[in-house]
């Protein structure tokens, strides 16, 4: 069959099919593989994000938390808080809860300002015991201020010692 034809047509004919061949298997293999190429290098800059964006929300957790530890823990109702206190208080035996103020509320910058005050009676150093326990493992609130008071009992001439420490929790308002 290709006997008569000449060198010239034959070699045209395989060009011929060789175009054909390689449009074929550009369309086959070539071109799918180019595809897959570019959705696996979009789907790796997805995982990329995606990764960082876990490290970025556990640097924010981390955040969040240290601004819990500061500014007191949200969510949790007033009374709660007044109660805990008061119970943190207890497990301490030379001081005695002299007095608890109502508690006080303000907003101010889109925050409600939950202010309680608590005054505790002792000697100095089971205050400054209370005081820093307050400060290291109490997380429901923060102290905001502490003020020592010396008051003389004349009728039993001895000088009794308080402590005014003023806590304060911060909620965002919705």
């Amino acid at each position: 069959m290709f006997t008569n034809l000449t060198y010239k047509q034959k070699l045209c004919g395989v060009g011929l099919l060789a175009v054909l061949l390689f449009f074929t298997a550009n369309k086959r293999s070539f071109k799918v593989t180019k595809q897959a190429y570019i959705q696996s290098s979009k789907l790796e800059e997805k995982l990329n994000y995606i990764n960082d964006s876990n490290s970025n929300v556990s640097d924010l957790q981390n955040e969040l938390d240290l601004y819990d530890r500061i500014i007191g823990v949200q969510g949790v109702q007033p009374e709660d808080v007044q109660q805990s206190v008061l119970d943190f208080t207890t497990e301490f035996i030379n001081v005695d809860v002299f007095g608890m103020e109502e508690m006080h509320f303000s907003e101010s910058n889109g925050f409600k300002i939950i202010t309680n005050q608590l005054i505790l009676e002792g000697d100095y150093n089971s205050l400054i015991e209370v005081i820093y326990e307050f400060e290291k493992k109490f997380e429901f609130s923060s102290i905001v201020s502490v003020s020592f008071q010396k008051e003389k009992e004349y009728l039993t001439r001895k000088n009794k010692l308080r402590v005014k420490i003023i806590f304060q929790n911060y909620e965002k308002i919705n």
